[in-house]
């Protein structure tokens, strides 16, 4: 059997519903293409740039690591010098010789100046008589130069403790007063006491050595007046503390 043929009509009436499928295909196309999100293309988190207040942190935090580090260098170097006597600093004690040695060269230098300053320092020898053996005697000894009354002062208090008087840590002459050629020697309530234990013969020697050394070492100084606590003595007692006591003129 012959084929069919098709006129132009049936051919152009066939290709009209595939032409209206493609226009509706290339419509729904571009409205969903329209209608999809514009989105800005991703970027790594690598590529962002550093804040400004962390960068600034990060220097920060750079400079005191290497500050530290340096530090602790310099320290680990002074201290490793020092263990080898290189930089040692003087008088630094770090052990018992250490010690040892800086306590001799205190005592060397306290005793050099001790006599630097013994040496320097003004001396009076004097003449002290005092009681020993039932007696008066002489001796010779050095105080540093003071005043006029502090010198009688350690001259009287002197001759009391060599003449063995009861007490005598505790008898200290208090004040002294000079009025042309007497003294006048204020001495504590002890003293009183204390002749009366020592007796009239051993009470005499004493005031006498007093006396002497007064006109020996402390001219025109002649003659000496006794007080009790400041105050004039009472008469009687084993010598009289109320009389002026003076020593006979030398024929």
């Amino acid at each position: 059997m012959p084929p069919v043929r098709r006129t132009s009509s049936e051919d152009s009436n066939s290709r009209q519903p595939r032409r209206r499928r493609q226009q509706v295909q290339q419509e729904l196309a571009a409205q969903k293409k329209q209608a999809r999100p514009r989105t800005r293309p991703t970027q790594n988190d690598d590529d962002k740039p550093t804040p400004l207040m962390l960068r600034i942190l990060l220097w920060l935090g750079l400079a005191l690591l290497c500050f530290v580090l340096g530090y602790l260098g310099a320290s680990l170097a002074v201290d490793f010098l020092s263990r080898k006597l290189l930089l040692k600093p003087e008088n630094r004690i770090e052990n018992a010789g250490d010690l040892t040695q800086f306590n001799e060269a205190e005592r060397d230098r306290i005793a050099r100046n001790q006599l630097s300053s013994a040496s320097d320092i003004p001396q009076i020898s004097l003449n002290l008589f005092h009681v020993k053996d039932g007696a008066i005697t002489e001796s010779r000894k050095s105080f540093i130069a003071r005043t006029y009354e502090d010198n009688i002062r350690d001259a009287v208090n002197e001759v009391i403790a060599l003449s063995g008087v009861p007490n005598a840590a505790k008898i200290k002459l208090l004040h002294v007063f000079r009025n042309d050629d007497t003294a006048f020697l204020d001495m504590p309530g002890q003293f009183a006491s204390a002749l009366d234990a020592m007796g009239k013969q051993k009470s005499l020697l004493l005031i006498t050595g007093i006396v002497r050394t007064m006109e020996e070492n402390f001219p025109p100084l002649s003659q000496v007046r006794f007080l009790i606590d400041s105050k004039p003595p009472a008469s009687g007692g084993t010598v009289d503390l109320s009389s002026v006591w003076k020593l006979p003129k030398k024929s």
